[in-house]
């Protein structure tokens, strides 16, 4: 393709960007991603995946498999670490971490909304309908393969795009399209240097196994996120955490000293940010999206959240939660509610609580539960 053939030139796509304040932008073609096919088979051959994945690898590799028509694709970057994170104080009482990147507001909606503006902006420069198809963490590609070769980062030892600007501390998403754009070059090859592995060294849980490799499936981001019972080897690895890791973010050193992004709705909510554990534990899954519903994670609901902030007060030993953890053990209609108490409360004080942890044993019918109450049996 020659560059007059082009329907959109780059600087025209940098210059909507600015306007919309869009952290970062890129343009590649719809040709498919034939370097990643090999990692993504490597990855689902070796275990690594965690459930959420696009099932379909080719649909993975090669975009004109799900759109057509589609000549172009953009890339777009939201940096979420913004100035006031660095102020973002823990209010008083038993609280726990979210991730950074659940601080504001679900990052799905307001980069859905940046990407239908700039759709909106392409129909306007050219005059006629446009096949827009955006996406946000949801489609099939492999969205750090797109912004790679968009020009939007390099890929890091810790499985994130690392940006020049805002190093790993962005979101990513996708616009689709059958407009002809001038496409970017893409970013260099891995930029880590001589770093000595610092973000496999503080993998809480190992999960990355190798450089540029990540077993999903024992990454603390997915394991807050997962249904049922967490595997008691991961739960102590939690420590306050209630959803998602920043671990491999925090320690990498390409995300010293990077510039904060400025998109409002990513400044830090301090209940998002920091949720009262024993108040997370009273609320309804209605009351839990009322209040928690525009953060990235409420999605999964009360129930998951819920089990979470159990695992955090049994590692902080917090014995003032014993009361509460009692009424759950006896009345909760949820096994893993019921189980993961009983977990907690010989992490807190398994004197104190021996005898009732037992009799919920003798109740108990579920499987799972009745193994996490073991513990108490004479």
């Amino acid at each position: 393709m020659t560059a007059e053939r082009y329907e959109i030139d780059n600087a025209t796509i940098q210059r909507l960007a600015e306007e919309l304040g869009i952290d970062g932008i890129g343009v590649t073609t719809a040709d498919p991603f034939e370097d990643t096919r090999e990692h993504l088979t490597n990855y689902r051959e070796s275990g690594h995946e965690s459930g959420f994945e696009h099932p379909e690898l080719e649909e993975r590799v090669d975009p004109r498999l799900t759109w057509p028509n589609a000549q172009s694709i953009i890339a777009i970057a939201l940096a979420y670490r913004t100035e006031q994170y660095v102020g973002a104080k823990k209010p008083e009482g038993l609280r726990g971490q979210m991730s950074v990147y659940a601080w504001g507001m679900d990052y799905h909606h307001v980069l859905k909304q940046k990407l239908d503006l700039l759709g909106q902006r392409l129909q306007e420069l050219l005059g006629r309908p446009v096949e827009i198809y955006n996406t946000v963490d949801t489609g099939p590609l492999v969205d750090r393969a797109v912004a790679q070769r968009c020009g939007i980062g390099w890929l890091g030892k810790n499985c994130s795009i690392i940006t020049e600007s805002h190093g790993s501390w962005v979101f990513l998403g996708q616009l689709v399209t059958d407009v002809r754009i001038e496409p970017n070059e893409p970013s260099p090859p891995p930029q880590c240097g001589d770093c000595p592995d610092l973000c496999l060294k503080a993998c809480p849980t190992k999960a990355l196994v190798n450089p540029f490799m990540t077993d999903s499936s024992k990454c603390l981001s997915y394991i807050t996120q997962m249904k049922g019972f967490v595997p008691e080897e991961y739960r102590a690895k939690f420590g306050r955490r209630l959803w998602g890791c920043d671990t491999c973010q925090v320690v990498c050193p390409k995300n010293k000293d990077v510039s904060f992004g400025t998109t409002i709705e990513f400044h830090p909510e301090p209940e998002y940010a920091f949720p009262d554990l024993m108040r997370l534990l009273d609320l309804s899954n209605k009351q839990f999206r009322r209040e928690y519903g525009t953060s990235a994670a409420a999605w999964r609901g009360a129930k998951v959240m819920q089990r979470n902030a159990i695992i955090a007060l049994g590692n902080m030993r917090e014995t003032q939660a014993i009361p509460r953890l009692l009424q759950l053990l006896q009345e909760d209609e949820r096994p893993e509610i019921r189980g993961t108490t009983a977990w907690a409360l010989k992490k807190i004080d398994p004197d104190a609580t021996r005898e009732a942890v037992f009799q919920a044993y003798e109740r108990e019918q579920h499987p799972e539960a009745k193994q996490e109450m073991l513990w108490a049996v004479p």
